[in-house]
C-alpha cells in the first residue's frame, strides 16, 4: 500500500468519526438526517476523487476535516438560541458545495485521462 493511501485512510477515518460524533450529539430529527446525508456524500465524493487523483483527494480531505471540526464544535457547544441553525446550515452548504465540486473535478479528470470514457478506437 502506498503512503498516500495510508494517510488518506487515516484522515478519512478521522473525518468519518468526527461526523459520527457531530450527528450523535445532535438531537435526532429530519435536520440531523439531512446533515448525515451531506456527510455521507462528502465521504463518498472524497473516495471517488481518491480513485482518480489521490493527492488532490488527500488535500481536499484535510480541508474538509478542518472546517467540519470547527463548525461541528460550534454546532455542539455554541448552539444556544438560534445559532444552532446557522452552524447546521454552514455545515450543510459547505459539505454539499465541496462534494459537488469534487465530483465534477473527478469526472473532468477521469475524462481527460480517458478513465471512464475511452475513445472509439481504443474500444477495439
Amino acid at each position: 500500500m502506498k503512503p498516500i493511501d495510508k494517510r488518506f485512510r487515516i484522515v478519512w477515518t478521522a473525518l468519518a468519526g468526527l461526523m459520527m460524533i457531530v450527528i450523535a450529539y445532535c438531537s435526532w430529527n429530519e435536520d440531523t438526517a439531512i446533515l448525515g446525508i451531506a456527510f455521507a456524500l462528502s465521504l463518498l465524493s472524497t473516495w471517488l476523487c481518491h480513485r482518480i487523483r489521490p493527492k488532490a483527494a488527500l488535500s481536499n480531505l484535510l480541508v474538509m476535516l478542518l472546517y467540519n471540526a470547527i463548525l461541528g464544535y460550534n454546532l455542539i457547544f455554541n448552539s444556544c438560541g438560534g445559532t444552532g441553525f446557522t452552524w447546521w446550515f454552514y455545515l450543510l452548504v459547505l459539505n454539499a458545495i465541496h462534494s459537488i465540486g469534487l465530483i465534477v473535478f473527478a469526472i473532468i479528470s477521469a475524462q481527460k485521462r480517458h478513465y471512464w470514457f475511452p475513445q472509439k478506437n481504443e474500444m477495439k
